[in-house]
């Protein structure tokens, strides 16, 4: 197989190869899949609340309209206390959306609970790219460490049961995930990168990260060194074209210009990550097989 040639990788040894889930791996299902993944979730929180408060709280509605409301209540909460760089208290918005909807608050225990019977599970509501398992199962054929950075409101022994029927976990070894849900920091917070490092017992010069997100994957991964790499999505290109003139080629710089725009706020990016540039950008995972052709010098 013949190299891609990319001048920033020549010479740099890269053994770890880090990966984001959404929109890298994997994308959501149809339209109607993922509603009624969530509709699931709605009727089953509605279901939890019932049996914690008198049936005289609740108004005589449906039951998926109600967990419907509820959700975005949480999810709004939720997106309002965070801060970049670390995850929300997700009891606590959870507590917050009860008292808006009129219940009583609840222990942060059972807030917890109320908020993991929200949960859409993976694997019916998300499927892998194509190629996704051959590719990861030749990179490690290559002897690539593989680990996960991954920005994630749900983890825990679900979300590992969920890797485990994607067939994710013949790759990823749980110990060499970065879950943020598990950790309570956010990409493109360093510090996240640097945990599934440790457990990898990798330096960040040795490790390259794949991900969709500039503001997340691309400059989280610049701020330790690691190699950068950028997975573009068609609708990102198709909105970036749309801004250009007439007959004006796309290139790296116009992308990265308008995910700065569009990213600066979300992950607290400063005036100096505008400068940040991913190492190699790509559309599709299998052409990491043109680049990295074995561990260790490139």
């Amino acid at each position: 197989m013949p190299k891609k040639i990319v001048p920033s990788l020549t010479g740099r040894t890269i053994r770890c190869i880090l990966f984001d889930f959404g929109d890298t791996l994997w994308t959501r299902k149809d339209a109607a899949t993922w509603q009624q993944a969530e509709q699931a979730g709605n009727r089953r929180v509605v279901e939890l609340l019932h049996t914690l408060f008198p049936t005289e709280a609740f108004p005589a509605t449906d039951p998926t309209a109600y967990g419907e409301q509820f959700r975005k209540i949480v999810e709004t909460q939720a997106r309002q206390i965070q801060q970049p760089g670390y995850e929300p208290d997700f009891a606590l918005a959870t507590q917050q959306a009860l008292q808006q909807i009129g219940l009583p608050t609840v222990e942060p225990a059972i807030a917890a609970e109320i908020f993991e019977a929200l949960r859409v599970r993976i694997p019916e509501s998300r499927h892998l790219f194509d190629n996704i398992l051959p590719t990861l199962a030749e990179l490690q054929h290559r002897n690539f460490l593989l680990g996960v950075v991954t920005n994630r409101w749900y983890g825990g022994e679900p979300f590992l049961e969920d890797l485990q029927i994607m067939g994710l976990l013949d790759y990823f070894d749980a110990d060499h995930m970065a879950i943020s849900a598990d950790l309570g920091i956010r990409k493109p917070n360093p510090a996240i990168f640097q945990y599934a490092l440790d457990a990898l017992r990798i330096p960040a010069e040795e490790a390259a990260m794949v991900g969709d997100s500039f503001g997340a994957d691309v400059v989280g991964a610049k701020h330790l060194n690691i190699f950068a790499i950028w997975k573009t999505s068609p609708r990102l290109l198709a909105e970036v074209s749309k801004t250009l003139p007439a007959g004006t080629p796309l290139d790296g710089e116009h992308l990265v210009a308008y995910s700065y725009k569009r990213s600066a706020q979300k992950y607290g990016l400063s005036p100096e990550d505008s400068q940040a540039r991913p190492d190699l950008i790509i559309e599709h995972l299998q052409e990491l097989l043109d680049v990295f052709l074995k561990a260790g010098p490139q």
